[in-house]
């Protein structure tokens, strides 16, 4: 004879075969009805919720994209003049590579809200599976996105993120230099460390946010030296080991010695 449970009894049991279906699926050790209240759980709840928070991110992220290309050269002008001057003061480098971790770039849909501190690490760690040995591309791949610490001063994204393009009509072969781009993270932390570490270094951090094909037509010698000794190493590295679901692991110990080594003192951000 069934005996009649009270309702929090009723609510215990819902909960215990709830938790218990999830743990069954998480285990891959499912029987038939955990795994049946884990795949309901997961239609009812999680997918519809990660789908709609997916598509919710890659719009918002359009919508960054498409500001930040429309910038004009009188954006960069008074961009570069507004961030001319320190926002944070004096500080450690490392310091500031440890605040990517509060950094989330919402332009970029291959990391979703994965930090900028994660990426880092991605990064790092697959120049290390690739054995690279080169200091300067360990030291690139360090400092090439602490620029977007901008995003804790409440910049506006389109003025930090996104890929950068020549505007105007530059002339092939003019020099880098002397072509002007839209603003971002990347001249700002170039306007930071161009004095303080090698200059291939320096000119990777600037320009690593433009495809190296919409470059190269603009590169005088020097920048053809860069592009080619550094960039293009370095860039395929940036852009095709990105990842919200994989976690790094990496050694951070000694590329902070790294940046220790390379800027001993604090430096103006």
């Amino acid at each position: 004879m069934a005996v009649a449970k009270s309702p929090e009894a009723e609510a215990v049991s819902r909960r215990g075969l709830l938790v218990g279906g999830v743990a069954a699926l998480a285990t891959g050790v499912v029987g038939a009805a955990g795994g049946y209240q884990a795949r309901r759980f997961r239609e009812r709840m999680i997918t519809p919720a990660a789908d709609s928070a997916t598509s919710e991110f890659r719009r918002h992220a359009a919508a960054i994209r498409a500001t930040q290309s429309r910038q004009t050269v009188e954006d960069v002008v008074a961009l570069r003049r507004k961030y001319q001057d320190p926002i944070f003061g004096k500080a450690r480098v490392w310091d500031m590579i440890e605040k990517l971790g509060m950094c989330v770039d919402a332009s970029d849909d291959s990391l979703m809200c994965t930090s900028q501190l994660l990426h880092v690490q991605q990064v790092l760690e697959a120049m290390e599976r690739d054995g690279v040995q080169d200091r300067d591309l360990f030291l690139v791949a360090l400092l090439h996105d602490i620029g977007k610490v901008m995003l804790l001063t409440n910049a506006a994204p389109e003025h930090v993120v996104g890929y950068i393009s020549p505007l105007g009509e530059p002339s092939h072969g003019i020099g880098l230099e002397n072509v002007i781009f839209q603003f971002g993270h990347d001249e700002f932390i170039y306007s930071r460390i161009k004095d303080l570490v090698p200059e291939r270094v320096a000119w990777t951090v600037r320009y690593h946010s433009a495809m190296v094909d919409t470059l190269r037509p603009y590169c005088n010698e020097q920048d053809l030296a860069h592009l080619d000794g550094c960039l293009a190493v370095f860039q395929p590295f940036d852009l095709c080991h990105k990842s919200y679901r994989h976690l790094p692991h990496v050694d951070m110990a000694k590329y902070r010695a790294l940046i220790e080594d390379t800027f001993p003192q604090p430096i103006l951000f």
